[in-house]
């Protein structure tokens, strides 16, 4: 159950949540609402999301919610959805990066890129350049990437698209390393701009995980971890992400990774900011972004 939080510090603030339908993204919602939140649900399908509007709506304590839709691996969408939100508002306060996907076998999104990458890493990428002058608008603008804590240690930079090799959860890890090296490059670069920028895994956590269908791999996984007692509920995965979400002392540490309340060591490729830089500029090309005039470059320029 979702209670209100009368002393909230997100009463009254704008707060942007991709892959909000169910599971993680909708209790995460649900609770942000209870707690005073304008709640923008970025969504893919619309019955879904007006299914999980409604839900977020009944316990809503401030304003209600908004629902946009958008298929965040195409980035005509993306783009969209970015002038939506910034016809509507002139501030975001907190955005949360939750959609996130995994198949079984390698497809291509409408731009011709790999789908679990461009869904999990080059979507919140391109989202979070496109909005951050609303971020850097707000008093303490925040933006949490979810990710996860067995995030690849390696990563080959020559086979970002699984062209040479593919398994879904190569892909996947691959993926969320991409969080966690986007995440401390992008708070590297804003810093000063008083915007923070941080990671988060809820844990291992009982939802519909994986777009591959009910078969093959993904369906096995699926299939073992809703029968698994220890864990965590989505209730609980939206607690942590809350906590990353408007937890004051975090401001003090940009371009953390938690799991749930912990702060965790980063390991492997992750501690690299080569890769990391190197990263950041295959993603611009990736997503078409121009490096010298992104939102983030200009924001590093003014800081």
């Amino acid at each position: 159950m979702v209670t209100e939080t009368t002393s909230s510090a997100v009463r009254g603030k704008v707060v942007v949540i991709t892959g909000a339908s169910s599971g993680i993204g909708l209790e995460t919602a649900k609770r942000l609402a209870a707690q005073g939140g304008e709640i923008v649900m970025v969504v893919r399908d619309r019955t879904r999301g007006e299914q999980g509007k409604a839900q977020v709506a009944e316990v809503a304590s401030g304003m209600p919610p908004v629902l946009l839709l958008a298929d965040l691996s195409v980035q005509a969408q993306i783009r969209r959805v970015a002038d939506a939100i910034k016809g509507r508002y002139d501030r975001i306060d907190i955005l949360i990066n939750k959609a996130g996907n995994a198949f079984n076998t390698r497809r291509e999104s409408a731009d011709g890129l790999e789908l679990t990458w461009a869904t999990n890493h080059l979507a919140p990428f391109l989202l979070t350049d496109l909005l951050l002058p609303l971020l850097t608008a707000a008093p303490a603008g925040r933006i949490v990437n979810l990710t996860t804590e067995v995030y690849s240690h390696k990563l080959d930079l020559e086979n970002l698209q699984g062209e040479h090799g593919y398994s879904w959860m190569s892909a996947y890890r691959n993926s969320k390393l991409g969080s966690v090296l986007f995440t401390t490059e992008l708070a590297r670069r804003i810093k000063g701009s008083g915007v923070t920028a941080v990671a988060v895994s809820p844990g291992p956590t009982k939802t519909n995980f994986g777009g591959g269908g009910p078969s093959g791999p993904i369906g096995v996984v699926t299939t073992v971890l809703k029968h698994t007692p220890l864990l965590t509920t989505p209730e609980q995965a939206a607690e942590a992400i809350t906590w990353a979400a408007t937890a004051p002392e975090l401001t003090a540490t940009p371009g953390a990774f938690y799991l749930r309340h912990k702060r965790l060591t980063l390991k492997g490729a992750a501690t690299d900011p080569a890769i990391a830089s190197k990263l950041w500029a295959i993603s611009e090309q990736q997503t078409g972004i121009d490096p010298t005039h992104s939102n983030v470059a200009a924001v590093s320029a003014a800081n």
